[in-house]
């Protein structure tokens, strides 16, 4: 009896390990799902603003301090407006020169913006 009572019990241990893995597997991809920013929808912008942020670049021997330029961008999802932060392309160990071109942005966004549609304040800028 007691060699029964424990197949038994190692069949329950068995079932209730292939339903966690199931669950995580389910888990799993429902989160990559989630993740994949290629479903949401897309909208186009406008540049409302620019901004430079430092971008350290560490290689082997030193730290060199660089400067990235940013533009924000302004996108409209059910007539609320939104904005997102987009690197510019510009980078420079020169902040000034950096301030320059971002202070001078293209008259034509050239990003488009993927926002979640369950929470259009979460996006990102996709160069096109």
């Amino acid at each position: 009896m007691n060699q029964h009572s424990t197949n038994g019990h190692t069949g329950r241990k068995r079932w209730f390990a292939l339903v966690l893995l199931g669950g995580a597997v389910a888990s799993g991809i429902y989160f990559v799902h989630l993740g994949n920013t290629d479903s949401w929808p897309e909208t186009g912008c406008t540049v409302a603003g620019g901004r430079v942020v430092r971008d350290d670049v560490a290689d082997s021997s030193r730290a060199i301090m660089m400067y990235r330029g940013e533009y924000q961008l302004r996108y409209t999802v059910n007539e609320h407006e939104y904005y997102v932060w987009a690197k510019s392309g510009w980078s420079d160990v020169d902040r000034q020169f950096i301030q320059d071109k971002v202070d001078n942005p293209p008259a034509k966004c050239n990003f488009t913006v993927r926002y979640n549609p369950r929470q259009p304040s979460d996006a990102l800028a996709v160069g096109k």
